[in-house]
This record gives structure tokens, C-alpha cells and sequence, in this order.
């Protein structure tokens, strides 16, 4: 079903308000004071799990990114190969992350006036929740995409013109979900992921689990030309589907001097993919299901500083799969290349996000994490 322009403005707004929100009441419960990096941590906030992992869970971190993990799809209708992008380069987040709970928000750039009469415009909404335990480590994330592009138009239509044929009511849902254990409890995923800990001795472990990923993509009826003409298509196609996999993943942080640290892991991935291909033409809608195994890898490498009060630091990211492109399906292949670029700081926590939290671990005993 289309994204609803509504209900995208009413995301958007919601997440910049809490960003905007949460942001303001830290800055401010520090406003007193000279400098914001002179406020001492409190001695209760920090305690020492262990030789290789200090614990910073009860401060409130704010981590600001910027990334290029971008899904673009491809699907084949009538023998021809699409490759469909939003127009967008970079996709940009606030995360929060308070004990066990971290939250990510995706901030929507602004798109040039140039660019939206090339490629057309797009809605993205990006939204992940991750609790990290000890050993546990769960996420969940949920992304919108409205408005994509034909990045290969002038493939399709032998043209050198920059303008590409636009999708402008293609829509994506994706949501993605995964749970893994750590073995090695001197190994901190928190640390690499949330920030929330501090690895001080190198250590590594392997972390199996499971994925799943929901999808869909609907919206191909509608293609706005390269002379700007809306073209009402009579035989399209929608796609929908759903993938779970097997991950044997393995994690390894090496230690530099003054919190300085390198980080690298694979995760091979054994999955089936469950999907549907809905065909729409005038004569009615044909609906075929379809199933297929996969194989594929997640891998990446970083390295940053992770201090008692700020962290910052760069990842880089890929995926291989063998995952099959034909007629019936679609493809969905993340930026190649990926990298992220974070900041953050450690702040004292706020009652306002201390407060639901706290609540939470007292009524659901099991989310304590001490």
C-alpha cells in the first residue's frame, strides 16, 4: 500500500521534536556550569565489570551519525533489469542510549531544487530500537521509502540526459529484526554498539543468532518520463516477502593505548526467503508465491575513541549474497561500500529518560542488567 503523505509528515515531525527535546533538556541541566566538558562523572555512574570492560550504562548518551546505508532494489519486468534508488547520498541520526535501551531516529536531508527535478523527490523514515544485554544483543528496525529513480535510465533508453524516468509513488517497507548471543563475557558488544561500555583489554567472541527481515514494494503503476509526463501503467507488479537466516557471527575489538580501538567481525548467514509477486493488468491480479535459500556475509571493520566522556569514531560495512534476481522477485542490495562517521558525549542522565526506563526494569525484572 502507497505511504501516506500524512502519516509521514506526523514521523517526521515526532522525531525531530523528541531529538530536539532530548537534546535541549541535557544541554540545559548543564546550562550552570562554565564547560560542558569540565562537569565531573559521578563515581556511581561508573563501575568495572571486569579487567576488560568498564560500565557507563547509567550515563545518557547522545551519538549524532552520518552513513550511506542506502537500499536501492532491483526487479526485472519485461526481460529489463531496474535499479530503483530513493534520491538520497547520506542518511543522518540521532541515537540515544540510556542501560539497556538504545534508540536510533533517521534524520531526512534536505534535498536540492537541482537534484528533485533530476531524480525526483523522496520520504524516508528510519527508525531502530536495540536492547543490549550481557549477553543478549536484540535490534529491531523499521524503514519507510517513498519516491525512487530509475538509476539505470540511460541504459533502458539509450539517452545522456541526467534527468532519470521517476517512480514517484514507489513505496518500500522494510523491517528488519535480529537476536544474538555473545559466548565471551569479556568481549563488550555495548561498547562497539551503544557506547554504553568501554572495552579496555582486546578481546572477541562469536556471537550466533537469528534474522528476519519483512519487505514490500508497491507504488510501480505510476512513471513520470524524462520529458516529465505522468505515464498511468495498466500491467505492473507488486512485491512482498519474508526472509529468516542462521547467523554465526564473530566479533573482535583490539585495544590501543588511551581508549583508542580497532574493531572487525564476519557473519555468514544460512536463510530461506519467503515471497509473493502480485501481477496487475487489466484483465485482474495474479498472485504467485515462491521460495529460495540464501547464503550470504556481513562483514566490516572500524576504529574510533571511546573516553570516559566523548567517543567518536568510523565503521565501514558490506554485504555478499547469492541471493537469486529474476522475474519474480525483487533484490534489495544495500550501498556498496558502506561507512558511518558518529560523535557523541556522555551526559548526565535526565529524569525524563531515566524515569520510563527505570520503570520498565522494575515491572519486567528481567531487563535489569546490574
Amino acid at each position: 500500500m502507497p505511504l501516506k503523505k500524512g502519516i509521514t509528515l506526523m514521523f517526521y515531525a515526532r522525531s525531530w521534536l523528541f531529538c530536539v527535546i532530548s537534546i535541549l533538556f541535557s544541554l540545559v541541566t548543564y546550562s550552570q556550569n562554565d564547560s560542558i566538558a569540565s562537569i565531573p562523572i559521578p563515581k556511581d555512574s561508573i563501575s568495572y565489570t571486569n579487567d576488560y570492560i568498564t560500565d557507563h550504562k547509567k550515563r545518557f548518551n547522545v551519538k549524532l551519525e552520518v552513513g550511506n546505508d542506502i537500499s536501492t532494489y532491483e526487479i526485472k519486468e519485461n526481460d529489463l533489469d531496474l535499479y530503483l534508488k530513493p534520491n538520497l547520498n547520506l542518511r543522518y541520526a540521532v541515537v540515544f542510549s540510556y542501560k539497556f535501551l538504545s534508540v536510533r531516529i533517521g534524520i531526512r536531508p534536505k534535498i536540492s531544487d537541482e537534484q528533485e527535478e533530476l531524480k525526483g523527490g523522496s520520504d524516508t523514515f528510519r527508525f531502530r530500537i536495540q536492547a543490549l544485554f550481557d549477553n543478549w544483543n536484540h535490534v529491531l528496525e523499521y524503514n519507510i521509502d517513498k519516491g525512487f529513480y530509475l538509476s539505470n535510465t540511460n541504459e533502458i533508453i539509450n539517452s545522456n540526459s541526467d534527468i532519470r524516468i521517476q517512480f514517484p509513488e514507489l513505496s518500500s517497507n522494510v523491517l528488519f529484526g535480529s537476536s544474538s548471543y555473545k559466548f565471551n563475557e569479556n568481549y563488550s558488544m555495548r561498547a562497539i554498539q551503544s557506547q554504553t561500555e568501554i572495552q579496555t583489554k582486546s578481546a572477541g567472541s562469536f556471537m550466533p543468532g537469528i534474522g528476519y527481515v519483512f519487505y514490500s514494494l508497491s507504488g510501480t503503476d505510476v512513471i513520470k518520463d524524462i520529458d516529465g509526463e505522468i505515464v498511468y501503467r495498466d500491467n505492473y507488479s507488486e512485491y512482498g516477502g519474508f526472509n529468516v537466516s542462521l547467523l554465526l557471527g564473530y566479533y573482535y575489538t583490539f585495544v590501543l593505548k588511551k581508549n583508542w580501538y580497532l574493531n572487525a567481525y564476519g557473519v555468514p548467514s544460512f536463510g530461506v526467503d519467503f515471497y509473493q509477486t502480485k501481477n496487475i493488468s487489466p484483465e485482474g491480479t495474479n498472485t504467485t508465491h515462491f521460495n529460495d535459500t540464501f547464503i550470504s556475509i556481513n562483514y566490516g571493520f572500524g576504529g574510533g575513541y571511546n573516553g570516559d566522556k566523548f567517543f567518536f569514531g568510523i565503521e565501514f560495512k558490506n554485504r555478499f549474497t547469492n541471493e537469486k534476481f529474476s522475474a519474480n522477485r525483487i533484490k534489495i542490495s544495500p550501498s556498496k561500500n558502506q561507512f558511518n562517521v558518529f560523535f557523541g558525549y556522555r551526559f548526565k542522565t535526565p529524569k525524563t529518560v531515566s524515569a520510563p526506563v527505570d520503570y520498565m526494569e522494575n515491572k519486567i525484572p528481567i531487563l535489569k542488567d546490574d
